[in-house]
């Protein structure tokens, strides 16, 4: 048995205790603690280990900001108004997706908006889907001229995610409302998040909550936040994925608590991108899973979970492209089952 560690390990063993007290001591010493807490939690490649922990416990805070709240006569609620964005490549048409018909149609049947306007460069508006609901939605033309990247090259030269991400933060600012991606299928009204004092509401993704994600984003127009937004563009930087999508309205959110409504995982981004969190929505389930299920949206005002109000099905290219109106009613899925009924509901 060794008592002991010889020198070289003894010297490795005060290098790593050094190390640690220098991270506490930094922790404790400098002024925003909570500021490089969040950054040191968001560098690097984010882990889907870590993403997929969570206890299940929403913050008081989320609690606070998922509630309804009586606004002062003086501050008007944030519009009942749905954006949508979707970007076509140079020289060619977009072509609306069942996937992409069934999050417009989620919205028309369980979030009664004011109006619902699909922002766009080329869809294809002799589409079927476009066709089933043109007349529930308002469609506006994108004019890319407009719009300048960030990093001073030209805009279409940048990946049409980043686009969208300038378009929509563009957007919210001037109009204010909800915006949300095509592949977030609204499952009951937002209407508590309307009447929140606080200007900007957006969910944590991920159960360490290590970002804001913009897939789902509620302002009010000329909001403080949203300007701030705007201004980090200044450090944009094309190869990095998420950096001013999710990770910079976290940092905002930790600077500037008093801005932004920060809600539980759950409510829009929970299950995550992570491998296995997508095969547990969209490859098959047992009968007795989809009783659970079921009983669960029963229970839920037809979502997964209490506080759940949509589900944003990131990282299912390999299922939403499949789906057809007989896939959905047919093929048992956690997600099939949970938009069945909005599938198959007649418009209004």
């Amino acid at each position: 048995m060794v008592l002991f560690p010889r020198y070289g390990s003894a010297r490795r063993l005060s290098t790593y205790l050094a190390t640690i007290v220098s991270l506490f001591a930094i922790l404790y010493l400098i002024p925003n603690r909570k500021l490089l807490a969040t950054r040191l939690n968001q560098s690097g490649k984010q882990l889907e280990w870590r993403i997929q922990r969570w206890n299940w416990i929403s913050t008081s805070e989320e609690i606070f900001c998922q509630s309804a709240h009586e606004l002062p006569r003086t501050k008007p609620p944030i519009p009942n108004m749905v954006h949508f964005v979707i970007l076509a490549r140079e020289t060619k048409q977009v072509e609306l997706s069942y996937s992409d018909f069934l999050a417009i149609k989620a919205v028309i049947l369980r979030m009664n908006a004011s109006e619902i306007k699909l922002h766009t460069t080329a869809l294809n508006t002799a589409n079927k889907w476009y066709l089933t609901i043109k007349h529930h939605i308002t469609l506006i033309p994108i004019d890319l001229e407009e719009y300048r990247s960030p990093d001073g090259r030209p805009f279409t030269s940048i990946c049409l995610a980043h686009q969208s991400d300038i378009i929509r933060l563009d957007i919210l600012t001037r109009e204010g409302g909800i915006y949300l991606d095509t592949d977030v299928f609204a499952l009951r009204s937002f209407s508590n998040l309307l009447t929140n004092q606080r200007d900007v509401l957006m969910g944590h993704e991920g159960g360490n909550r290590y970002g804001l994600c913009n897939a789902v984003t509620i302002a009010r127009p000329n909001s403080q936040f949203m300007e701030l937004w705007h201004q980090s563009y200044s450090t944009f930087d094309s190869e990095q994925w998420n950096e001013h999508s999710v990770r910079m309205p976290k940092l905002l959110q930790v600077q500037h608590p008093d801005l932004i409504c920060p809600l539980s995982p759950t409510t829009f981004f929970w299950p995550t991108w992570a491998v296995k969190h997508v095969e547990y929505m969209h490859e098959p389930i047992t009968a007795e899973e989809k009783d659970e299920l079921r009983e669960n949206m029963a229970t839920f005002g037809g979502a997964m979970y209490e506080n759940q109000l949509a589900f944003h099905a990131v990282a299912a290219k390999d299922y939403l492209p499949l789906l057809t109106p007989e896939v959905v009613q047919e093929k048992d899925t956690r997600f099939n089952v949970l938009v069945r009924e909005i599938a198959s509901a007649p418009l209004p």
